[in-house]
């Protein structure tokens, strides 16, 4: 659970085009994203220093090396359910649309999870 004052958004990227690979391809850039080794979700900004910028631009680099065009910027939005503060994915009646992961962000220490979506 998260103490103090932190607070959790869902954030979700959209980008073009849907093919069979993009599942695939979202994982492998959340991985490269962390710049190293890492589980599908963890806390990066605590454990190794990497801020939430750095993160985005690895990440969305990585997305565009593999021929995927990002549809504006990541957008918050609403889970069906309040955050549970649980480990893993904290809304588990509104799972993610994709490979997820999550970052702490710089200062207040929120944890914003990230997930992706396509569009044709």
């Amino acid at each position: 659970m998260l103490g103090g004052c932190a607070h959790a958004s869902a954030m979700r990227y959209t980008f073009t085009p849907c093919n069979a690979g993009f599942q695939q391809t979202v994982q492998a850039c959340f991985y490269e994203g962390h710049m190293g080794p890492v589980p599908a979700a963890y806390d990066f900004y605590a454990d190794s220093g990497v801020i939430e910028r750095q993160w985005k631009r690895q990440y969305e680099s990585c997305m565009f090396r593999r021929g995927y065009n990002q549809l504006g910027e990541p957008f918050m939005w609403i889970p069906k359910e309040q955050f549970n503060g649980h480990e893993g994915w904290p809304w588990p009646n509104d799972p993610p649309k994709s490979a997820w992961t999550w970052v702490r962000t710089a200062g207040s220490g929120d944890r914003h999870y990230y997930d992706a979506v396509c569009e044709p």
